[in-house]
């Protein structure tokens, strides 16, 4: 097993360099990804500012994939079932810090940096339209000598790991899928980029101030709005600011300099429109649905009632108070139901 281990202490994010970085001579610069080098050095504060926010003693961890090095934080006993925990576009992770102090008693928690996405993991992104993530998701488990793995994802990781656990079902044990995409269409929250997003995107403090639970989420009958993460608004606004979303994912033509138009439209219907209904019967491992009960994107009633339609022995829950992130916005009601249904 090729990997790198830095020990993090806990509350602190201290690492020891004593360890190898296995492939560091070759690694890429992270800054094509950004849009500056401020901006880098701006997001990279905030990821290990967040760091230090981990009240348990963690691992920091590099493993070898045909995309390069993966970076991922660990905790939990060694010998315990490995937890996999797939961050949406843009997120890290370090945004998975309350997860990996509620699941690790049970788990020995992976919260991973993806390739190509804000973090510690080299800046070569896998593709959407084909089966890339899946095949790196093999390396990782491969690189870790692991052989059947539980896997949690938020949004795109989400869909990701519904993704793995459909091709590579003998290499998956139960997927948790938290405001999934591609179970079925999505809106474009369009009136939220440009009323709020685009308006403010040159001041990340701003911005972020100004992305709420009312940014994110639906107006619920009674005229209220969901919780809503502040670090998650933290990474939003900065990403925002300062991160090539474009490159990562792949979309930009390094030739022309300008955004491949066509490849931009493929990527959104991933992230817009559902999989075709024979590609979710291809799901046949145990899966657990969370939706924010202020979802923006969908009825995640709906959702839940197709998903349950079409991909077996699905269970699926509404979290009230929350918004497209569940997890992250309540994570004192979700982390629970993800321990219990991971053990049953």
């Amino acid at each position: 097993m090729q990997q790198n281990t830095e020990a993090g202490v806990a509350g602190s994010g201290a690492r020891s360099s004593s360890s190898p970085v296995v492939g560091a001579s070759a690694a890429p610069d992270p800054m094509r990804l950004y849009k500056s080098v401020d901006g880098y050095k701006a997001i990279m504060e905030w990821y290990e500012s967040l760091e230090e926010k981990i009240t348990v003693p963690f691992e920091s961890l590099y493993v070898n994939t045909r995309f390069g090095r993966t970076h991922l934080l660990a905790t939990g006993p060694t010998d315990a079932p490995p937890l996999f925990l797939i961050s949406g576009v843009a997120g890290c992770a370090p945004l998975w810090r309350r997860q990996l102090e509620s699941l690790s008693t049970d788990f020995r928690v992976y919260a991973m940096d993806i390739p190509g996405q804000p973090g510690r993991s080299d800046p070569n992104p896998p593709s959407f339209l084909n089966e890339d993530y899946s095949n790196w998701l093999l390396d990782v488990l491969d690189d870790l000598g692991i052989e059947r793995a539980h896997f949690a994802g938020i949004s795109a990781g989400a869909w990701i790991a519904m993704r793995f656990a459909s091709l590579h079902p003998q290499r998956t044990r139960k997927v948790v899928m938290l405001g999934p995409t591609g179970i079925s269409g999505a809106r474009l929250p369009v009136k939220i980029w440009l009323g709020r997003v685009a308006q403010k995107w040159k001041n990340a403090d701003v911005l972020q101030d100004d992305l709420t639970a009312r940014s994110v989420s639906s107006k619920s009958p009674g005229g209220t709005f969901g919780t809503f993460d502040r670090q998650l608004a933290r990474a939003m606004a900065l990403c925002t600011r300062h991160y090539r979303v474009d490159r990562s994912l792949g979309i930009y033509n390094e030739a022309t300099g300008k955004v491949n138009i066509w490849e931009g439209l493929r990527v959104l219907r991933k992230f817009f429109l559902p999989e075709k209904d024979a590609v979710l019967r291809q799901f046949a491992v145990p899966g657990l649905l969370v939706f924010g009960e202020h979802e923006v994107l969908y009825d995640p009633h709906a959702v839940g009632r197709k998903a349950q339609k079409l991909m077996g022995s699905i269970r699926v829950e509404v979290i009230a108070g929350a918004g497209h992130a569940a997890i992250y916005d309540r994570p004192e009601v979700v982390d629970p139901l993800v321990i219990e249904f991971l053990r049953a």
